[in-house]
């Protein structure tokens, strides 16, 4: 199923990059490129943009790693998030308590409401979580990582119910859609750390509008600060 559809404001401004991509993406599918060479040799083969969003997720993880609590993603989609920040803290907090907290229903993109694009379609961004879950455990990463598969909207607040202790350092907004973000903003706030940082994917993008019509109305008087070598992620506020 089609992720999404291209709209007219912040979705078309790299437009004119499509057809180049998909035409080196073309290349690379003729080609016998070996998985060794994709794990070994990855920096050769991916594309900028998306070299880009690792970096950027780095130096997020960067700002907070001195700062206490664990990180949370909000939309894991197919782990590329959850799996990263896990392994960064692998390398930079091998003996530290910090996990990655991933949250999602892995039914993909809910049906939307008033306040949200109809550019992304009601069940785009699906993905398997089994196949995830065996990802973490072939890469040994169980013990950093926890996927909590339920429907946030309504099972959120059960949740830290039962968790009372559980503290943030990074919360990375990572879904977009108006209902979750209401649901999910209040809570983590509370429990994000004095220093920590809420990231948001597509703070001001036509694509998740939802996101930024969340922010206005729930953190009202927050700094939102940009990433200005960034596409995506975008956005993001320092808990003070």
């Amino acid at each position: 199923m089609e992720k999404h559809i291209n709209g007219t404001l912040e979705s078309a401004k790299f437009k004119s990059r499509r057809e180049d991509f998909y035409e080196y993406r073309g290349f690379l599918e003729n080609q016998e490129i070996s998985i060794s060479d994709f794990l070994e040799h990855f920096t050769a083969y991916v594309g900028h943009m998306s070299l880009n969003r690792v970096l950027t997720l780095y130096e997020l993880y960067k700002m907070t790693k001195d700062v206490a609590g664990h990180i949370a993603e909000i939309g894991v989609y197919k782990g590329a998030g959850t799996i990263l920040f896990a392994k960064l803290v692998r390398i930079f907090e091998s003996e530290s308590l910090t996990q990655i907290h991933g949250f999602d229903w892995f039914q993909g993109t809910g049906k939307g409401g008033e306040n949200d694009s109809e550019l992304v379609p009601e069940g785009g961004y699906q993905s398997d979580y089994n196949f995830l879950m065996d990802l973490i455990s072939k890469q040994k990463l169980e013990h950093i990582i926890r996927i909590h598969n339920f429907d946030v909207t309504k099972e959120l607040s059960q949740f830290f119910e039962q968790y009372k202790h559980l503290q943030f350092k990074m919360v990375f907004m990572d879904a977009g859609m108006y209902e979750v973000m209401q649901a999910c903003i209040p809570l983590f706030w509370e429990r994000l750390t004095p220093g920590g940082i809420m990231v948001f994917d597509q703070f001001n993008h036509e694509l998740g509008p939802g996101e930024t019509l969340s922010v206005r109305e729930l953190l009202p008087n927050a700094k939102v600060k940009t990433i200005p070598n960034s596409w995506m992620p975008n956005a993001y506020i320092i808990k003070e």
